[in-house]
């Protein structure tokens, strides 16, 4: 499996992760037209850019009110940060499915269970807790309707380091019977400029 992005299916795009992309266009193409039509005192362009802007508006409230498995996806990760950051060994636990998987170099490479990823988390709590991290990346894509796919990066400085790190991770979220949003698989991408290896947490 690539570690890199899905792409979203279009309508996902444009109505829930990136709603920008459409309303921007109409918003300036309504000013212009509203514009021409002043200049030219002319009702019809004036009315045709209102509708317009209605149309931008509209695009923007969906998405305000419909969630994507990518932006779910995003938000577990984001929550997951968050205890991690704290040390929260608890909540960063209440992150995974019971049968997540942690990977190192690729989502397909042989992994650890959840109980040695929590082993692993607890130094978090001790000598690699995070005294600084900073998030350089954060994207998100839908890869089915109970599925999501977030690509993390981060610059981390520990207490057992000697400078911020950075790392790139491939994090695929899930929603369960339950309806709820939990890490499935965690691949651990890349630290500096090197592959991680198994036993490196």
């Amino acid at each position: 499996m690539d570690a890199e992005l899905p792409t979203s299916p279009l309508l996902v795009r444009l109505f829930a992760e990136g709603p920008w992309t459409l309303a921007m266009p109409l918003i300036v193409l309504a000013a212009a037209l509203a514009w021409w039509g002043s200049r030219r005192d002319q009702a019809k362009p004036i009315l045709v850019g209102v509708g317009l802007l209605l149309a931008a508006a509209a695009t923007l409230g969906g998405a305000a009110l419909w969630t994507s498995p990518g932006e779910h996806a995003a938000e577990r990760v984001r929550t997951l940060v968050a205890a991690a950051e704290a040390g929260d060994v608890a909540a960063i636990r209440a992150c995974f499915d019971g049968n997540a998987s942690m990977h190192y170099g690729s989502p397909t490479a042989p992994g650890d269970d959840l109980d040695r990823l929590m082993a692993a988390a607890e130094s978090l709590a001790g000598r690699h807790r995070i005294e600084r991290n900073d998030v350089t990346r954060l994207d998100c894509a839908t890869a089915a309707g109970d599925r999501g796919i977030v690509i993390l990066g981060c610059r981390t400085q520990t207490a057992s380091s000697y400078g911020p790190v950075p790392t790139r991770w491939w994090v695929e979220v899930v929603r369960g019977a339950d309806g709820q949003w939990r890490i499935d698989r965690l691949a651990w991408l890349q630290v500096l400029d090197r592959t991680p290896e198994r036993g490196m947490l």
